[in-house]
């Protein structure tokens, strides 16, 4: 169970699955299912207050803090960029070999958008006005930067545009071939289709969990019998025909 700060009660109630190194696992479910509590549970960020969240068998507050940001990347919902240039924030504001920064940008997609700025990675983000899918793209090359094992996307493509979601669709099928484990939280169907399992949330529980292809048919099942019992509408019939005098 995981209760985030100022949260009355548990927001993650029971939740129990294991995900395989080199899996990417889609997570779906309404607004206020749990979704984003989930991702930051599985990053340490919110500690459980029953149960344990392991990474390959230790349990994370066995992990040395710098040690685990090396091996973990994060894209949250809101971007947050810092002042500096492209590079360090990428580079998570720390000094860096250029090289490994114009890696993350390449296998984010985004170093061709990040040449075409201003000053291209010497650009400082005070004041320059990034468009929000810019942020996010920027965003996704910090949280591949390093070449973390574990990968968390929280909304990764809520900004972007055609560019930016074909981008990503090339950035996670490259993190599956290089065996990286992948956990996307998202909506949309084309990032569902890339995914090798979905987790289904439903007020902070697994509503459906499974292999990708079998959990989209069920949930096309049943959202064809929830068509199917709709209650119909009012069917008017006239009383007289159309332009009629009263009979």
């Amino acid at each position: 169970m995981v209760t985030p700060p100022g949260a009355a009660a548990p927001v993650i109630k029971g939740i129990s699955l294991a995900i395989d190194a080199g899996t990417t696992l889609a997570v779906i479910g309404p607004s206020a299912a749990g979704k984003s509590t989930l991702a930051r549970a599985i990053l340490g960020v919110y500690k459980p207050i029953a149960g344990t969240i392991r990474l390959d068998g230790a349990e994370l507050d066995q992990w040395d803090r710098v040690a685990l940001g090396q091996h973990i990347g994060y894209l949250p919902q809101d971007v947050e960029l810092f002042d500096g240039t492209v590079l360090r924030n990428i580079a998570r504001m720390a000094d860096a070999d250029p090289d490994m920064v114009f890696e993350a940008a390449k296998l984010a997609g985004c170093h061709e958008m990040i040449l075409r700025l201003p000053q291209g990675y010497d650009t400082q983000l005070v004041g320059n006005a990034l468009s929000a899918g810019q942020r996010q793209r920027i965003g996704l090359a910090r949280a591949l930067y390093g070449g973390p094992q574990l990968i968390v996307l929280d909304e990764p493509n809520s900004n972007l545009d055609q560019d930016g979601e074909a981008a990503l669709a090339t950035t996670l099928a490259d993190l599956k071939r290089a065996g990286r484990t992948v956990v996307v939280i998202t909506h949309r169907k084309n990032i569902l289709n890339l995914a090798d399992k979905i987790l289904l949330i439903g007020e902070g529980q697994i509503a459906m969990y499974g292999a990708r292809d079998k959990v989209l048919a069920a949930l096309t099942q049943a959202a064809e019998q929830q068509a199917a019992n709709a209650p119909r509408g009012p069917v008017a019939v006239p009383l007289r025909p159309a332009g009629g005098a009263p009979g």
